[in-house]
This record gives C-alpha cells, structure tokens and sequence, in this order.
C-alpha cells in the first residue's frame, strides 16, 4: 500500500532517529532546517529582483511560522532529548517546507501550457459525463491545449471511413462519436484541440495491414518487420502509404472541428527504412542496395535519402491541410535532441522550420533532472534559433512533483514560452498538485494562436512589473523611467502593426511592408539591452 508523502516523511524521519542517537540526530535535523529556511530567504529575495508575482505576505508568514517551530523544537529538545513534542514540531516544518515549493513559482498570463491526453486515458471514457470530468481536472490546472491520441495502433477512435475504428469506441458510443465529445467539452473551457495522429508508428496494430498491404510495412537493415519489441512500422516511402496517411489527415480536418493537428511518430525507427520499395528506389538513383551500403559517405546519403521523405509528408500535410482550414495550426512531436532525429530516425525537423512548413514543434525533451532538461532545452533553442515555436515536453513519468516544478522553471528561465505535459496516465496527485498550486495556478493565454496579443499583453506586464517593483530592484528612477519609456513605445508601435494573422498566413509569403513596419520595434529592443 503506498503510503501518503507527509506521512511517508514522518515515518522516514522517525526511522532514521532510532538509528542515532535522540539528541544528534534531532540537533542535526534542525540545523539542516535552519539552512534551509535561509535559502528560502534569499530564494524570495532573488525573486522580488527578477520582479516575480508571489504572495511574499504569504510565503513570509509561512517561513516565520517554519522559524517559531524550530525556536520551540529545540527548546524542548534541552529539557528533554527525546521529546515527542519537539520531533512532531521538526516534521512539520520538513512538510511546510515541502508544502511551500509550488508557491515560489509564479504562474504568468501568457504560456502555452499542454498536455498529451494519451491513448490509455482516452479508453477510460465510456460516456460524455466520462470526458467531461477528466476535462475539468485539466482546466483545474489550467491547460490551454490538448494533444488527444486519436489515432494510433493502426486504428481510430472516431468512425472512419478511411481507416478502421477501434473495437471498444464502435461498441461502447455506437451512433455517438467521442472526438466530437472531447472537442465539445475542450472548447466549453476554452481549451483548444490538437488531435494527435501516429502516423507511420504501428506499434502492435498491424493486424489491418499484415494480410492486404504487408508491402506498406517498412522492414530493418536484417529484413524483418520488427526489432526486438515487437513493433511494426509503416514505410514513408511508400506512395500508397502517403496517400493513406493524407486521407485520414484531411477527414480530419474537413469532419471536426479542430484547432490543429499535431504529427506523432513522423519518422522511421532505428535500424528501419529497407522497405522493398525503398530499396529498388535508392538501387535506381545511387546503383547500390542499402542492404550493401559498406562506406560513410553512402551511408550518409541513404541517410538523407530517407529524410525526404519525411521532409516531403509534412509539406504536403501544411498545405493540403491549409488549404482546406487555413486557421488549423500543423504541429509535431519530434525527438530530442534534434541530432538524433535527424541522424537515426530520419527526422530533420529544422529542415520543416527553415522551409516554413509547420507552426510549432514540442521536442520530447524528456530528462530526469533539471539539470538534463534545462541543457536539452537550451540545445533546441540554439538549433531552432527563434526561427518557430517550440514548447518542449516534460516527461513526468520520470520525476516527481518537485522536479517536475524545477523543470518549468528552467523552461522559462531558457525562454520558451510555454511546455507540453507527457502525459495524462502519467500524472500523480503530487504532479497535479505542483501545477495547480504553483506555475498553472493561473490562467494563460497561448502564445502560439495570436503572437501579436501575447507580445502586446506580455509588453504591457513588464511596463507594470517595473513601475510595481521599483522600490525593490534598486536601479536609478530615471533609468526606470527610460526604460517605461521605450516599452510604451515599443507597446503603441505593436498596437499599430497591420500584418496578417499568424494562424492563417502563408508562411512562406515574405511581406515587405510587414518588415519594415517591425523594424522601429527592433530599434526600440536594442535600446533595452
């Protein structure tokens, strides 16, 4: 039976007393407390100088209550070494210290917060009430985008007439459709819909192609259909493939109403892309069967080779998909960091970015320290180099509440603005409790629908953030006053901007009147640095 965490504490707390002495362990414990609450302090300090939004009343209180305890803990612990009194003082101020974590974090107006709402949630739903309240639980936290497993295993969770349905949802909702549920209920709370398509990953849903299309499965470097997991693969390569694969994106499309589409295993696994077609049409082009590839510099090329393909899936999926829904953002799910993709799974997605073809991306940035992940991060934001949107992904079945919160932090520390939950199964009350009362306590605007309300609100916060922590930061008023200045020029300047929406441009249409109108903005930015 798992035990609740501050009674888990507790009993740790206890069970490592008995293995000191009464007096040295408990003397310990509070030293280590006091260092502690020290940190915090300086922690809440630092904060108020990078102009943060906490409840410093609050925390204070808090903290000061932490101090009241230990005074008193350790003067029952001179009257008596033993003392029950001071031991359950000592652990409560560990579990207010604990408790405390979420409301250092200050949860901001204007973030893409996501969230993968995988396949194994999804099959929990048997009615709308079902939908209905795992949707609360997400706007509780206040997610603004979801990521739905629609599609995946080869199979569907709506009725398809292009690929099949899954058994459950075709018995379970007979005439009724649950995507059209969850999209109903997402857009009751504001919350957009990005439904999420496996595209050539099979995992153990072949079943649908082993006996008619077994020439679509995509084979390994030694010939076989699978590695060592036991997961099939479909060939990029393949024209009926794509074909297929664009089908279903555009019934998508035309069918609901959603808000985007986001792209799930875009690539080929590792050791993959021998494809029999695959493979006659590289011997055609380059003279060689892959399986005979025995120098780098071919290697190399059959690298690329099978990139295009790829390449070429996400080109046609913006356009096609534009063509017929022009707000529909196109996103994907890419792996991370992005040398990998590209070098082993065939991924070059900062080619789809360089070309213009995709309007954001959430690299699978899944590390199990802050450490990890703020390096990971950083990695992606020198590759993309402000050249498109990328929320990364937090991989919370790796971590607890704590790093998850560290995590975020260190996202935007990095400047992101905004990161993706993987996944709904994955989260614990302590991940639920971290985001609800810490970083996504809040409401937020997405970033990635209108950049120009998010810079305009985001303009305007920092306008009001200086004027509110001035007594604090200790910089000379009329360099604040300066600095109000530029930002209220730069905030009319954005105000008066007449370019076209994000959501529905061409991004490949350069606009020179739209540059020129930015550049005073760029001139006024360079004064702040």
């Amino acid at each position: 039976m798992k035990l609740p965490s501050k009674l888990f504490i507790a009993l740790l707390i206890l069970l490592l007393a008995t293995l000191s002495t009464a007096s040295s362990f408990w003397q310990n414990r509070i030293s280590s407390l006091e260092h502690d609450i020290a940190e915090l302090r300086t922690t809440l300090e630092t904060s108020r100088l990078q102009m943060r939004r906490l409840d410093y009343p609050k925390l204070e209180e808090i903290i000061n209550d932490c101090e009241v305890n230990l005074k008193e803990a350790q003067r029952l612990l001179t009257e008596k070494d033993d003392s029950e009194e001071a031991q359950t003082l000592i652990v409560n101020v560990v579990n207010m210290l604990n408790d405390i974590k979420p409301f250092l974090c200050e949860s901001l107006s204007v973030e893409t917060r996501g969230m993968w709402v995988d396949n194994f949630t999804i099959d929990t739903f048997y009615t709308q009430e079902d939908v209905a309240k795992h949707l609360d639980e997400l706007k509780a936290i206040n997610v603004n985008v979801i990521f739905p497993d629609v599609y995946g295993n080869g199979s569907s969770i709506y009725p398809s007439k292009v690929v099949p349905q899954k058994q459950k949802f075709q018995v379970m909702f007979e005439e009724k459709d649950v995507l059209e549920m969850i999209i109903e209920e997402a857009h009751k709370r504001d919350i957009e819909v990005h439904p999420l398509v496996r595209v050539f990953g099979l995992h153990n849903g072949a079943e649908h192609f082993i006996d008619s299309r077994s020439d679509w499965l995509d084979k390994t470097s030694e010939g076989l259909y699978t590695l060592s997991n036991g997961y099939f693969w479909l060939c990029p390569a393949h024209p009926e493939v794509r074909e297929y694969n664009i089908a279903m994106l555009k019934e998508l499309t035309t069918n609901y109403d959603i808000d985007g589409i986001h792209l799930d295993y875009i690539r080929y696994d590792a050791d993959f892309g021998y494809n029999d077609f695959m493979r006659s049409l590289f011997q055609q082009l380059y003279g060689i069967d892959p399986f005979d590839i025995d120098s780098p510099r071919m290697e190399s090329i059959f690298t690329v080779f099978k990139q295009q393909f790829v390449n070429k899936f996400i080109e046609r999926t913006y356009y096609e998909l534009k063509a017929i829904k022009p707000e529909l953002l196109i996103s994907a799910a890419v792996a991370s960091p992005y040398s990998w993709g590209k070098n082993d799974l065939g991924q070059d997605w900062l080619n789809w970015i360089e070309n213009r073809q995709i309007n954001f991306l959430t690299p699978m940035s899944y590390r199990t320290t802050v450490d990890q992940y703020t390096s990971t991060v950083r990695s992606e934001i020198n590759t993309v180099s402000s050249r498109s949107y990328i929320y990364t992904g937090l991989g919370i079945y790796l971590y607890d509440g704590s790093v998850l919160l560290g995590q975020i932090q260190g996202g935007r520390d990095s400047q992101i603005t905004g990161q993706a939950v993987f996944s709904t199964a994955n989260m614990k009350s302590y991940h639920y409790k971290a985001l609800k009362d810490g970083p996504w306590r809040s409401p937020a605007i997405p970033t990635f629908r209108d950049p120009l309300n998010a810079a305009q609100i985001l303009i305007d916060d920092s306008i009001a953030r200086l004027q509110e922590f001035e007594p604090v930061i200790n910089a000379e008023p009329e360099l604040i006053t300066e600095y109000v200045s530029i930002m209220k020029d730069i905030s009319a300047d954005i105000k008066s901007l007449d370019i076209r929406p994000w959501d529905t441009r061409d991004l490949r249409q350069e606009n020179l009147d739209e540059v020129t109108q930015l550049e005073p903005i760029t001139l006024l930015e360079s004064r702040l640095i």
